[in-house]
């Protein structure tokens, strides 16, 4: 499907007057993957083989990921070239909004959606809770809104500002919540607005909407799922928004569902819906159960000459565990590799980098 793709990719080039590399992370349940610093030299190779030019444009597709990942992108692709678009086909959540507002321009389709980059913590300091699977323990996520949250609750709706009473209810957040983690989650906070608002001035010279934008996205709706459709947008950043074009959004859209339908992205991933589809597709009256290879593309940055792809490449089997009523089918997952590989359209060749 990459030399579909490379046709729509040249056709927007030409549309857009413009360079364009697409780099999207997996939504698939139990297979997601996120924006990450592994990602930024991939990133750097493939500019270096388009060479500095007037304008580029970033296709991106992504749930989030690190804030810190998403800023050095950001100011990479500020390294080849001085005009910066980013074309939102779908969801750019989180630290993809913080990549998003670093753009000149942002053209959205109408299922376009950015959101707040208020960022949440997770360290080893966070609270537990059990997990899907019973036995299990999970750590939770602590956001920045959620503890804002309870400090509006308690000033705001229940009318509490006596010392002695504030400091109760402190102290049993920070029962639940390490103080530590509480530290984190506040200069997160600080980070993330020092962060896009480097990115923003570095192309907006309005610091009063700068301001606004950045303590809207961080602080100013309410939840960090809150999605901002193109309208809201536009109201939200003005002429930083591109204007409609149906034509650009189909070539955007059809671009975009080809990643999705190749990659099999919005389908969650089930090791024993792979196993029983391998049963079903047996010759009949086999009773032997093949162990399964299988290929996961967790993210790709893709451009008109070579594509890098994360895939995680695992072996399933079938195999009986003792459970409480006696032996249960399972299925066992081993991973064989997990990586970057390099393709490049004119060589055809792949060419891998692994990381366990």
């Amino acid at each position: 499907m990459w030399n579909e793709r490379r046709s729509l990719i040249a056709a927007i080039e030409e549309k857009r007057k413009s360079r364009l590399i697409c780099f999207l992370t997996s939504d698939r349940l139990n297979a997601s993957a996120i924006i990450a610093k592994d990602a930024i030299p991939f990133f750097f190779n493939q500019l270096r083989q388009i060479g500095e030019v007037p304008r580029l444009d970033l296709l991106v597709f992504t749930a989030g990921g690190d804030t810190l990942a998403a800023f050095g992108l950001a100011r990479l692709l500020r390294e080849f070239a001085k005009w910066v678009g980013v074309l939102v086909p779908d969801r750019c959540f989180s630290a993809g909004t913080l990549l998003a507002i670093s753009a000149n321009q942002i053209y959205m389709t109408r299922a376009g959606m950015l959101s707040p980059i208020d960022p949440s913590v997770t360290t080893q300091l966070n609270p537990v809770a059990e997990g899907p699977v019973p036995g299990m323990r999970q750590t939770l996520p602590v956001s920045v809104e959620s503890i804002a949250g309870f400090k509006t609750l308690i000033e705001e709706d229940w009318g509490i500002h006596k010392e002695e009473m504030l400091a109760q209810l402190f102290n049993l957040l920070a029962d639940k919540v390490h103080p530590v983690t509480l530290g984190d989650v506040y200069r997160s906070r600080q980070q993330i607005e020092r962060l896009a608002h480097q990115l923003l001035k570095k192309h907006r010279k309005d610091q009063k909407n700068i301001l606004r934008i950045v303590s809207t996205l961080t602080r100013g709706l309410g939840s960090h799922d809150y999605p901002i459709f193109k309208t809201e947008a536009k109201e939200l950043f003005g002429k930083q928004i591109a204007g409609d074009d149906p034509e650009l959004e189909t070539m955007v859209w059809d671009l975009h569902q080809s990643y999705v339908k190749e990659m099999n992205w919005g389908v969650p991933y089930n090791p024993g819906s792979e196993l029983t589809r391998v049963k079903e597709s047996a010759p009949l009256g086999g009773t032997a159960v093949p162990s399964l290879k299988i290929r996961l593309d967790m993210a790709v940055i893709e451009s008109l000459n070579s594509r890098d792809v994360f895939e995680q490449n695992f072996i399933l089997r079938e195999t009986l565990v003792q459970g409480p009523a006696g032996p249960m089918k399972a299925v066992q997952q081993e991973i064989l590799e997990a990586g970057w590989k390099h393709y490049d359209w004119k060589e055809g060749a792949s060419h891998a980098h692994t990381s366990q």
